[in-house]
């Protein structure tokens, strides 16, 4: 029988050996400054680096959208993974600061602030149910470790991202050190990236495209890879045909996605049985729950007899490898939803049903692709 206390072989860890937190220790040793994790094994030297992120972007989605299309000038990419969960609050914080999850915090979407003594939205910066930002300038907000561009003194950093998320809580916290460059369309982005990186000097620059993520949440896996295929070939035509000498382009992702049934998602509300075992209601996301309870033997029993098929179930102890050592935000218990099922909250009774969804250990979300070229 299999244990549902232990992760399956067919779920994907993070591998802090190749993975998005390598990816950034990289760019800290090719300018020469202290790394915190192993590097991805690639050339160093470089003058400048250009890093392109197209949230939700999973190497499956791109082994599927090979069928119809392939780069001209971008090489074919490796496999790497991303961090756990698999998500944007997580994965973008590590590529921002080299570390993985445990050290820099941001372990969900949703978490519990045991500081302030309440759910936090961390995209949002508020409590769970409030409007966005609404946090921000009440409390004090800061990560724990320093942004690589903080860590790159002396190296001009920049990030282009969209306009609207622009002196955001979240882009301020992690963007912090970096000077920022919004961009309102996808042609708005090209040209500007390109223009940055064709400038004379040392220079990081990445940019930031959340449109595959928004599609694939709401369109489904057909919309999401279509977005993606119109992206990559923007990025191969115009910005990969003629990089400057001396310089790195890479085009990765946060993490994946997978496509989400409404057929296979278990909904919950403050109302629900599940309550009687929880201190409050769960922290993280859909494909993946931070449960904190003071009965934790209680709640896997309960999780084990109810949902059997649908979803892995670990004490604290055994999940925080998963996210590269323990922090206190880590749940009691760790919920990983299986195959392509979702747990999904009713917050504030408007939560809707989501198409595709990441924040689990499938390889649709945890492989994501590395296109690396150079000259």
């Amino acid at each position: 029988m299999v244990s549902l206390r232990e992760i399956p072989k067919t779920m994907v860890k993070p591998d802090y050996e190749n993975s998005i937190v390598n990816l950034s220790n990289w760019i800290l040793k090719n300018f020469e400054k202290e790394v915190h994790h192993d590097s991805l094994n690639l050339d160093i030297g470089f003058e400048k680096i250009g890093l392109i992120i197209v949230d939700a972007f999973g190497y499956i989605a791109y082994e599927k959208m090979r069928k119809f299309y392939s780069p001209k000038n971008l090489p074919e990419p490796e496999k790497i993974t991303s961090v756990f969960p698999s998500t944007t609050t997580a994965a973008l914080t590590s590529i921002y600061t080299a570390r993985t999850p445990s050290e820099h915090g941001m372990v969900g979407y949703i978490v519990f602030l045991k500081e302030y003594g309440f759910l936090v939205n961390m995209i949002e910066l508020s409590p769970v149910g409030y409007e966005r930002d609404a946090l921000k300038d009440r409390m004090e907000f800061k990560l724990p470790v320093k942004t690589i561009f903080e860590e790159l003194e002396g190296i001009e950093s920049y990030v282009v991202s969209p306009a609207r998320y622009s002196g955001s809580g979240l882009s301020t916290m992690f963007h912090k050190g970096a000077k920022v460059i919004g961009y309102t369309s996808i042609g708005d982005f090209v040209f500007k990236f390109r223009d940055i990186l064709s400038e004379s000097g040392k220079k990081l620059v990445i940019g930031y495209i959340p449109n595959t993520d928004s599609v694939g949440h709401r369109e489904g896996e057909r919309a999401y890879i279509n977005e993606a295929s119109i992206i990559l070939r923007q990025m191969d035509t115009i910005i990969a045909s003629k990089i400057p000498k001396r310089t790195a382009l890479l085009i990765s992702a946060d993490h994946g996605m997978i496509r989400t049934p409404k057929s296979k998602e278990i909904w919950w509300n403050v109302t629900d049985e599940i309550m009687k075992y929880l201190l409050m209601p769960p922290g993280g996301e859909r494909r993946m729950m931070h449960l904190y309870t003071k009965r934790p033997e209680a709640l896997l029993n309960y999780l084990e007899e109810n949902y059997p098929d649908k979803g892995v179930f670990l004490k604290k102890e055994k999940a925080i490898e998963l996210f590269g050592g323990d922090h206190e935000r880590i749940g009691d218990v760790v919920l990983i939803a299986n195959e392509n099922y979702s747990f999904n909250f009713k917050y504030r009774f408007r939560e809707d049903s989501l198409a595709g969804m990441h924040g689990g250990l499938s390889e649709d979300e945890m492989y994501v692709p590395l296109f690396y070229i150079s000259r």
